[in-house]
């Protein structure tokens, strides 16, 4: 029991030590938001039935994965992810380009667009990756660039 005191006191006399109130309690707990909730982009935007259909992929299982300013959405069915950035800018758009190899530029594609090969074995990924405003799209797969195109302008219009 004087334990139980002396511990109680000692909080309080702590307590009385700081600057700032207490919060007071609240019922609901909200999460901070990341800059890409708020910005509301997610794989949403990005259903299964749109991008398998632009691609000519059968896609399913699609999982959604947020870091910072990045949504990734990856489809079971053909080894492909959609990938929105949010807050690009021109040089964040140049510091990404750095990342692939076998580049080749797509001009008057959206305010500015090139496509990547990468060949491991006998699988060809294609990315295509393209930023229009503060958004930039990448999307990689074993399907055609122009098809990864098309889906690029498809999921713009969605935003």
């Amino acid at each position: 029991m004087i334990r139980t005191v002396l511990i109680a006191v000692a909080l309080l006399a702590l307590g009385a030590c700081t600057s700032a109130p207490p919060p007071s309690p609240t019922t609901e707990s909200t999460p901070p938001s990341t800059p890409t909730e708020s910005a509301g982009v997610n794989c949403e935007d990005a259903p299964e039935d749109v991008v398998g259909a632009v691609l000519q992929l059968r896609l399913n299982h699609p999982r959604q994965t947020i870091t910072d300013n990045v949504v990734r959405c990856s489809y079971d069915g053909g080894m492909t992810e959609v990938r929105f950035e949010t807050g690009a800018d021109a040089a964040s758009f140049a510091e990404g380009r750095k990342d692939h190899a076998q580049i080749a530029d797509l001009p008057d594609f959206h305010d500015e667009a090139y496509r990547a090969t990468a060949v491991t074995g006998e699988v060809i990924q294609t990315a295509v990756v393209a930023r229009a405003g503060t958004v930039e799209i990448t999307v990689t797969s074993g399907a055609h660039a122009d098809q990864a195109q098309q889906l690029i302008t498809t999921l713009f219009t969605r935003l």
